[in-house]
């Protein structure tokens, strides 16, 4: 990912924007990228969708795809493109090395697909293409409207404040600039989306568990009153106060640590589908489902914390309780 996106408002050479952008000694690597809009034909010529084509140069290190199958775009590449998996919605048999009709520039052509990629998305396709390509057909060689540039640091506070000198610095140099654009600012718009999804989950799950110990403590009172004469014979027989205490915590944490078990097992075909749910709707596309052993020791934590505490008052109840008011309980 470039951590600053240059845009102007016509083609500039390349050369001549490296010149000016190098001279500045924090910019490390500058890119010129194209595109094309094209749309996606059925064989019988109706369109079937738009795909938009985005161009960096044969080899750039700025795209890092998860590629499903095949190769990524190559320089020496003509009428070949790596597309997203978005494609199977049109052509669900498509394989790699299989041609698609394109109208790209107002003529209808086939092109090879040369590798499947994973991409994350709202709508529409999205393929990509050797700038060496795209920018020829374009009749833009070696100019671009779209510049990718990358800086010593990758935050993005250093982001923003190089965004804003490259676009002062450009634009007193007589360039006409349409915007410059952090890399991390798009990244933390879903970031933040999806912060909000895991909070609004946070909260579901805490409150799910707060009604569990709440019914847990209701259990152990009634458990209390059933098992008041048992209570009774071991006062008789010389139980103290802390050994009752610890019986009914210890059979509290014994029921918390079954539905532990119960949830672990239920929780893996759970969260797979609402995985499924949730980024079929957001993204469009299925996401992967990674486990973590630290969500499960949070989670085992919380049981045993909340559990205890859940016992304390029946455990103070059944502690209370005399042999005097054990013989009188009917």
């Amino acid at each position: 990912m470039a951590d600053v996106t240059l845009d102007f408002e016509k083609p500039y050479r390349l050369e001549e924007i490296k010149q000016y952008a190098y001279q500045d000694p924090r910019v490390t690597h500058v890119e010129g990228w194209s595109y094309a809009s094209a749309e996606i034909l059925f064989p019988d010529g109706s369109t079937a969708e738009n795909i938009s084509i985005l161009a960096p140069p044969g080899g750039s290190d700025l795209v890092s795809p998860m590629m499903i199958e095949g190769r990524w775009i190559q320089a020496g590449d003509v009428k070949k493109l790596t597309v997203a998996e978005g494609i199977y919605d049109y052509y669900p048999n498509l394989e790699v090395g299989d041609t698609i009709p394109l109208k790209i520039n107002g003529k209808e052509e086939y092109w090879e697909v040369v590798g499947l990629f994973k991409f994350i998305g709202l709508e529409g396709v999205i393929g990509y293409a050797p700038y060496e390509y795209i920018s020829r057909e374009q009749n833009l060689a070696n100019r671009s409207f779209s510049y990718r540039i990358e800086i010593q640091e990758h935050d993005l506070a250093s982001q923003e404040v190089m965004a804003k000198d490259l676009d002062a610095y450009f634009r007193a140099q007589g360039f006409r600039v349409q915007e410059a654009t952090p890399g991390l600012s798009t990244l933390d718009s879903a970031v933040e989306s999806l912060d909000i999804l895991i909070t609004f989950l946070l909260i579901m799950a805490l409150l799910t568990a707060t009604v569990g110990s709440m019914g847990l403590a209701g259990t152990m009172s009634m458990n209390i009153l059933e098992r008041t004469r048992e209570i009774g014979i071991m006062r008789a027989i010389g139980a103290t106060d802390l050994e009752i205490i610890r019986m009914v915590i210890v059979e509290g944490l014994l029921i918390g640590l079954l539905s532990f078990g119960l949830g672990m097992i239920l929780a893996v075909p759970i969260t797979y589908l609402l995985s499924a749910i949730v980024s079929n709707a957001v993204f469009a596309t299925p996401i992967a489902v990674v486990f973590t052993p630290v969500g499960y020791f949070i989670w085992l934590g919380l049981v045993i914390v909340l559990s205890s505490l859940a016992s304390v008052l029946p455990a103070r109840n059944a502690a209370r309780l005399t042999i005097r008011e054990v013989l009188a309980y009917e």
